[in-house]
Order: structure tokens, then sequence, then C-alpha cells
């Protein structure tokens, strides 16, 4: 979450946060120092957060609710659409496809979409490292944090993403298998790589443009299998 407006004190509260919660820790870091990195009165910070951990709990807000903004465009825009004029039906969690054209179109579109994941994620990949790395401090209030994504795959009327599709076609449903894939084969490939993404570039001096070519192109490899087994196209022979 990078507000960028330097006139605006939250902003450079938040900020300030970003930078020394991804580079110190968030225990390690004293208010004081966000109010000095922010050069703001300390004061000021409690105007605006309650606590450390309500500036916490905004960062992680912030890149949940783009994450969640950004899925819904895709799903808006592309998935509800193409159930609602015949070319993709779905039976649980398996989607079907009118023709090899309508699926092309889709995988196309999808693939758009992972890219606007990656771009987000790696743009913010200072929060996306506080997470993780929050997340396996075990008897912590944010030890949790990462299972947040879960959000994005709950079987809940409260998850926009779920109800919408369901919505739309009420034989969509998430499988087990379908939501642990997405968490560990997609997720956390992703997460892991915005957290260790500098670290990874210094060490192997590869451009960012190469890094994200790479990072796509892993995750097209890892998603490949999933396409195989949930995406089906019929035949002329089955109409």
């Amino acid at each position: 979450m990078n507000t960028a407006n330097h006139d605006d004190p939250r902003a450079r509260i938040l900020n300030a946060s970003i930078e020394l919660f991804s580079q110190k820790g968030y225990d390690a870091t004293r208010v004081s120092e966000i109010a000095e990195s922010a050069e703001v009165n300390k004061s000021l910070i409690y105007y605006y957060f309650k606590s450390k951990e309500e500036i916490l709990d905004t960062l992680l807000d912030a890149l949940m609710n783009q994450l969640t903004a950004l899925s819904m465009d895709f799903i808006d825009n592309f998935v509800v659409p193409m159930i609602k004029d015949g070319r993709l039906d779905i039976d649980g969690d398996r989607f079907e496809f009118v023709d090899s054209a309508a699926a092309e179109y889709f995988k196309d579109h999808l693939t758009t979409h992972y890219e606007r994941l990656v771009d987000y994620l790696l743009k913010e990949r200072s929060v996306v490292r506080i997470l993780m790395f929050e997340s396996l401090r075990h008897g912590r209030k944010h030890d949790s944090s990462l299972f947040r994504f879960f959000e994005l795959l709950d079987k809940n009327p409260s998850n926009p993403a779920y109800s919408t599709i369901r919505s739309a076609d009420e034989d969509f449903e998430y499988s087990d298998d379908t939501v642990f894939f997405k968490f560990f084969f997609s997720l956390i490939p992703l997460v892991s790589i915005a957290a260790y993404y500098d670290e990874y570039k210094a060490k192997s001096l590869l451009s960012d443009e190469r890094m994200k070519e790479l990072t796509l192109r892993s995750l097209e490899m890892l998603v490949k299998g999933a396409q195989d087994r949930y995406m089906y196209v019929f035949t002329a022979m089955e109409s």
C-alpha cells in the first residue's frame, strides 16, 4: 500500500511503518521510530491510529481489499458475462465451455488477471513480507495473518467472489482440493516470491522485467495442471 502523498501525515505514517516493519519486524519497531521516520509528532500517530497494532491491521486490510477488488473485476467482467451468454457453465468447481474459442477467450483474460495480481503483489511486496513473517510468529494476534487469503476462497456469502459466481450459476462450489491447490500452489508461491523478491534479485542480478517474466512463467506452469483438470470444452458431437 504505497501512499505517495508526502503532504498527508497519515500516508507518511503508513509508509514509514511499512518500511520499518519490513526491515526490523513489527515487534522490534517502536512507535517513536515510526514518528521519527514519518516526520510527525508521536501524538499524531495516536490521533490516526489507536495503536501500533491498528497500523498493521490497516496495512493488511488494504492489501486484502485490493486483492478482492482485482478478483471481483475479473469475475464481474469475464466470468459472470460468460455464464449469462451461455459460453460457460459451471458444475461444482469444473468450468465447462461451449467451444474452444470460449475456452481460449477465458484463458487469455485469466492470464491478464494473473499479471495484474503479480504486478500488485510485487508492488506491495514490503507489506506482503510483513504479512508472511508475522504469520510465522506463534502466539501473536497476526500469526494467522497469512490465512487471510482464505477470505478469497471462503465458501461463505460474505465472500463476494464466491457469492457473485454462485448467484450467476448456483451449481458453482469450491471443493476441498481446489481450495488446497489454490492456497498452496497459487497464492503461497506468489507470496513467497513477493516476500523474497529483493533478496533474490540482488543475488541473481536479474532485472525487474526478467523477475516478472519468470514469476508469470512459473505461475503458468503451476496452474496448467489445474486448468487441464477443471476446464472442459464441449465437442460438436456432445452438443
